[in-house]
């Protein structure tokens, strides 16, 4: 029987953040930009759901003028993660339904689980931490914003680690349409998180198989059937 790959992207499917936006993300790549290159309100304007870490470096780089090489896109993310860190001291991420139970019991059931995020590992990490969902997950499974730069490539990376040489059906989790882009480029099955009316019009002009509005029992259900 083949095995049931289930890989969870992070923000907007699995964490939101407390407060107004700009969240916490936004902003500590907003106090990078400016400590870095003093440019202030760095990220007006830049749509940061449904992209990868590198990618929105590269984008804020480019936005200050500044060369996009590989060793300028690291110190920036080394910077971001530095004010992601204080920033959580004060502002955490909170779960979007019950991932855990969600997440157990699609183990339960047989499926292996996984990430799929935009977010660097150790980003991946401070959020994960921070909603105390750190236990939930296990970082080796999965794929990450430090392992390709396209969306579509670190799904792959999740399958290869999670499921490697075995027959998978695989089900890609997340919010954006650049989720569900990512999901058809492997074959899987996709399953939209959809926390408000425009989240629900973006999943469904992309063409998501199913879209739920939490972690919950509806999207066991999905990811099962």
């Amino acid at each position: 029987m083949p095995t049931r790959l289930v890989l969870f992207d992070l923000d907007g499917t699995v964490l939101t953040f407390e407060g107004a936006p700009p969240g916490p993300g936004r902003t500590a790549l907003d106090r990078a930009m400016r400590e870095l290159y003093a440019l202030e309100g760095a990220t007006s304007g830049l749509r940061v759901a449904g992209g990868t870490d590198r990618a929105l470096a590269r984008a804020l780089l480019r936005r200050a003028g500044v060369g996009d090489e590989e060793g300028a896109i690291d110190r920036l993310l080394d910077s971001y993660l530095g004010h992601l860190h204080a920033i959580l001291e004060t502002r955490r991420y909170r779960q979007i339904g019950d991932v855990s139970r969600t997440v157990s019991v699609l183990r339960e059931r047989g499926a292996v689980v996984g990430l799929a995020t935009g977010n660097v590992k150790s980003g991946a990490q401070l959020k994960l931490a921070s909603a105390g969902l750190l236990s939930t997950f296990q970082l080796a499974q999965g794929g990450f914003g430090c392992d390709a730069e396209p969306r579509m490539d670190i799904v792959r990376v999740a399958v290869e680690r999670c499921a490697p040489r075995q027959e998978t059906q695989i089900v890609v989790i997340g919010d954006t349409e650049h989720d569900v882009r990512a999901g058809r480029a492997v074959g899987a099955r996709v399953i939209g998180v959809a926390t408000d009316a425009p989240a629900r019009v973006e999943l469904e002009a992309a063409g998501a198989d199913a879209i739920v509005e939490s972690c919950d029992d509806a999207l066991v259900w999905e990811a099962l059937r």
